[in-house]
């Protein structure tokens, strides 16, 4: 895993303290850094001059006041727009672009970038080097083959490895999912750079954790806002859960 080390009992907010700010925003960023979340997780999409924003997209009319899909409009026309509040309100806020939060951030916290693409463009790798964040960043939103090409293009950048549809399928069929786990990540667990599998919860069991964790791997699962499950999730071994519900979560959960 190189030199990722991961906090014990690590809790991730999800697109920053979203529960109270606009998702993905500064102040979700930096209301999670102030509640001591110890990691972020941040939505990355590309607009269609290869600007890296953080915004869940595709589409446009869901998180902002604009319309269309965020890879077929500029950086200039993306920051006519504001972002909706968790209300689906307007808020006053602009798209942040995922450079800027890291310059203003970068240190104050770890990161997942959870990349809508299933890749991470060059100028955003450029920026994790030039800012030597590289062990304060894992990428995640990548299947099985994004995650292969991840590694092969950018091996100094750790990676989580998100399930596929074909993988969801197997892993669901509790009979087979401890075995298919075992071959379908065998190859993936030998590259040093390879965090984690990353996925929802409810494909989670103790023999799902055994075999992922014989593999040399983590388990990271996604997103968890009830306090009991959360709790349970941990005491089978889960090594990361993310949460709506930063503060909420961390405060019910007995470290």
């Amino acid at each position: 895993m190189g030199d990722w080390v991961t906090n014990e009992y690590q809790i991730i907010a999800h697109k920053g303290n979203s529960s109270g700010c606009p998702e993905n925003s500064s102040a979700a960023i930096k209301s999670a850094i102030e509640n001591q979340c110890t990691m972020v997780e941040i939505d990355v999409s590309v607009t269609s001059d290869g600007y890296s924003v953080a915004m869940h997209g595709p589409g446009l009319g869901t998180s902002t006041s604009g319309s269309g899909k965020v890879n077929q409009i500029s950086l200039e026309e993306l920051l006519n727009y504001f972002v909706r509040g968790q209300d689906g309100e307007i808020t006053d806020t602009k798209v942040s672009l995922v450079e800027e939060l890291l310059q203003n951030y970068g240190t104050k916290t770890k990161w997942n970038l959870d990349l809508k693409e299933g890749r991470i463009e060059d100028d955003l790798t450029q920026v994790i080097y030039n800012l030597d964040l590289q062990n304060r960043i894992v990428l995640s939103g990548l299947k099985p083959s994004d995650a292969r090409r991840t590694v092969v293009s950018n091996s100094d950048l750790n990676v989580l490895v998100n399930l596929s549809k074909v993988d969801q399928f197997f892993v669901a069929l509790k009979f087979l999912a401890p075995l298919y786990m075992r071959y379908r990540f065998r190859s993936l667990s030998r590259e040093s750079s390879v965090i984690a599998i990353n996925m929802h919860y409810r494909y989670v069991s103790k023999q799902i954790i055994r075999e992922i964790h014989n593999l040399d791997l983590e388990v990271w699962v996604y997103t968890v806002d009830d306090a009991d499950l959360f709790s349970a999730l941990f005491a089978n071994g889960v090594d990361s859960i993310t949460t709506n519900l930063p503060v909420e979560m961390k405060d019910s959960f007995h470290f």
